[in-house]
């Protein structure tokens, strides 16, 4: 009797387990997908403009003294925020071009003279209305832009207009910054979760406005130059909100956010500010561990700017150096449990504008390079620090590296203290530095780097430095 109750009792258990095998389980559900959203990327193009000149001095006559066609490539940065409503999406955007966009042509009717004209730089703040289909969003964007030209001039004989003298070797430079408009259409593709890609075309017109050129002496001139440009850019960018319990990522996902463990950290995220001797800088930045989060081994996606001005000396007083740059760089890094090591190569802009006339620098202007970083950030023992890091670019042959030592000093806190050292220049200037640092103080999710010391430089000579970072991991 037992038995045949036992062989029962594990047919109807055998049936019911069948039968549940076949009932289809309940997936999660998905998350429609939502473009709404702050964004951050990097990206490269080609321009072409149309620049004239006409002639205003000593009075304006209206003579076309050029007519040209420059072009080149650009680098930039640029970072906004969207938000969808059904298939409509409204966003913001700021974006920065370190542009190569130039050219050499004749000019003037006397003199056998030769011009240049260059964009360094292109930015704009615009807004932009698009439709969307999932992954797609077709868009029109437009508003308020600047760009910095850089003009110069040279004649190659003797010549005259109008009682202007054109004197062989004399060189004339000028520079401005000027407003205007821009205006474009554009495509974006949600290719990965967190990441999309675009490409857009942007018009420019940056109307016309009287330009002073001097030779450094006695010589002036103005003249009267319309500036028009096209671009064509492409571009990638992260997206932070896709991942968040409300939102969802490319194609639509089903929500993994749980609340019994801590959400993984993707990005790190940083800013800082460095004052040296009649030198100050500041920048902003991020790692990005694209598809795996920060603590383990993976791609990595580098993105910075920096803004910064110094004064060096020159014969009879001094010169401002207004500089800014860009980095976008992909690479490995790879995290062990007393290790962090982050290998990187990608592209790099720099601008650097000076307040006059200074034909002996060769470091101004723009350029655009390629640039490689490592770093590395070894706890030999719970106690210690050793960190390194070393960046190159063929951009003005730029080269920054630091080497720092530290020990706890806070009895397991793992606040370090120690020396540090570091080298930093271009083609043109050298520094050194050596001082101490207190690295890894936290304030709740925020981390804060201090270090100071003794400079030294091949240009503004000895002095004191101060250098601070924050970051925080999300």
């Amino acid at each position: 009797m037992r038995r045949c109750i036992l062989v029962c009792f594990l047919v109807l258990a055998g049936t019911a387990l069948a039968g549940a095998a076949e009932l289809p389980l309940k997936a999660p559900p998905l998350i429609p997908f939502t473009w709404t959203g702050f964004f951050i990327g990097a990206h490269g193009g080609f321009g072409h403009g149309h620049t004239k000149f006409y002639d205003n001095f000593p009075v304006p006559d209206g003579e076309l003294d050029a007519d040209t066609r420059t072009n080149g490539g650009l680098f930039g940065l640029q970072v906004g925020y969207n938000y969808q409503i059904d298939w409509l999406v409204l966003g913001v955007g700021g974006d920065f071009s370190w542009s190569k966009i130039n050219s050499k042509f004749s000019c003037f009717p006397f003199g056998d003279q030769v011009c240049s004209a260059s964009a360094d730089w292109v930015a704009s703040i615009t807004g932009r209305i698009g439709v969307t289909n999932g992954p797609w969003l077709f868009y029109v964007k437009g508003g308020p832009a600047w760009m910095r030209e850089s003009i110069t001039d040279l004649a190659t004989t003797q010549g005259s207009r109008a009682g202007i003298q054109a004197l062989p070797g004399d060189q004339f430079y000028g520079n401005d910054t000027r407003f205007g408009w821009t205006v474009g259409p554009g495509i974006e593709y949600a290719f990965a979760r967190h990441w999309s890609a675009w490409l857009e075309y942007n018009y420019y017109d940056f109307g016309s406005k009287s330009v002073p050129l001097y030779d450094g002496g006695t010589g002036f001139f103005t003249e009267e130059i319309h500036q028009k440009l096209s671009v064509i850019r492409a571009g990638i960018n992260y997206h932070f909100d896709w991942d968040t319990p409300s939102r969802s990522g490319p194609l639509g996902y089903a929500s993994a956010a749980t609340t019994d463990r801590e959400a993984p950290n993707h990005v790190l995220a940083f800013a800082g500010a460095d004052i040296a001797k009649s030198s100050y800088s500041g920048w902003v930045g991020g790692l990005i561990a694209p598809f795996k989060d920060l603590d383990t081994s993976g791609l990595r996606v580098y993105l910075m700017g920096e803004a910064g001005t110094d004064k060096y000396p020159v014969a009879g007083g001094s010169i401002r150096d207004i500089n800014s740059s860009g980095v976008a760089l992909v690479g490995y890094g790879f995290e062990g449990d007393n290790y962090s090591i982050n290998l990187l190569a990608g592209a790099n802009a720099i601008n650097h504008m000076l307040s006059d006339i200074d034909p002996d620098n060769s470091v101004q202007g723009t350029a655009i390079g390629a640039m490689v970083r490592g770093d590395a950030w070894v706890n030999p023992t719970a106690n210690t620090l050793t960190y390194g890091e070393a960046e190159y670019s063929t951009a003005f042959r730029t080269y920054y590296t630091k080497a720092k030592l530290g020990i706890d000093v806070t009895n397991g806190k793992q606040i370090f203290l120690g020396p540090e050292v570091v080298a930093l220049g271009d083609e043109r200037s050298r520094q050194w530095r050596v001082g101490a640092h207190l690295t890894q103080i936290k304030f709740g999710n925020v981390q804060i780097d201090v270090s100071a010391g003794y400079s030294n430089d091949n240009i503004l000579g000895a002095g004191a430095y101060t250098h601070t970072e924050l970051s925080t991991k999300f």
